[in-house]
């Protein structure tokens, strides 16, 4: 199965989380839309969802804020674009893994909005709670857009794109930490490698 990484955006993504995307949703108002510190900002409210299913007897309220410095994978520290073209990687999909009980956040640090820095590859559970593989999407993602994958859902690990090092995000998730019972934070799948492609566009 191959599948072509699309640019990320904000309903397009809803069926897997949310997003913060500043320039989508700021180009969504007017100027009536700074409203807020006298008018010098534009504040907008609740947009991304962030989410604790944990049973109330594990006593976890709070969450984390966790830092991870990803790394490129050799082919895939250059520059991509969203339009296509000719010229084109794969990458293969190994991992998959979810969160059963909360949501994760990860905020990109340090880049502009006309980079893209970073791929998701996501999918919906099936009825038995494994991964639904026809819902296989991928979204290549901009330096200023945040993602936030919903409770349950099937996401690769973090993916970097581009030609710098590196890429620092924070992460937001609340977590058990329980090492006698390591699934209620984190299950994973395992896949052959080939099985599943993602396709990029390079310029």
């Amino acid at each position: 199965m191959i599948i072509i990484a699309e640019a990320l955006n904000i309903d397009d993504f809803m069926p897997y989380g949310s997003i913060i995307s500043p320039d989508e949703e700021i180009s969504k108002l007017d100027d009536s839309g700074r409203n807020a510190n006298q008018g010098t900002a534009v504040k907008i409210s609740q947009v991304s969802k962030v989410q604790n299913l944990f049973p109330t007897t594990k006593n976890i309220r709070e969450p984390n804020w966790n830092l991870f410095r990803c790394f490129p994978n050799e082919a895939l520290n250059r520059q991509f674009v969203t339009e296509s073209t000719t010229n084109t990687v794969t990458f293969s999909l190994k991992v998959l893994e979810n969160h059963p009980y909360s949501s994760q956040t990860f905020v990109p640090m340090g880049r502009r909005s006309s980079e893209l820095c970073y791929l998701v590859i996501v999918a919906l559970s099936d009825p038995s709670s494994e991964p639904d593989l026809s819902t296989l999407k991928a979204f290549i993602c901009r330096g200023t857009q945040a993602v936030t994958y919903g409770p349950g859902v099937w996401h690769a690990p973090m993916i970097v794109l581009g030609e710098p090092a590196y890429l620092d995000f924070t992460v937001l998730i609340h977590e058990a930490l329980d090492a006698a019972s390591p699934e209620l934070d984190c299950i994973e799948r395992v896949y052959p490698r080939d099985l599943h492609k993602v396709l990029l566009y390079c310029p």
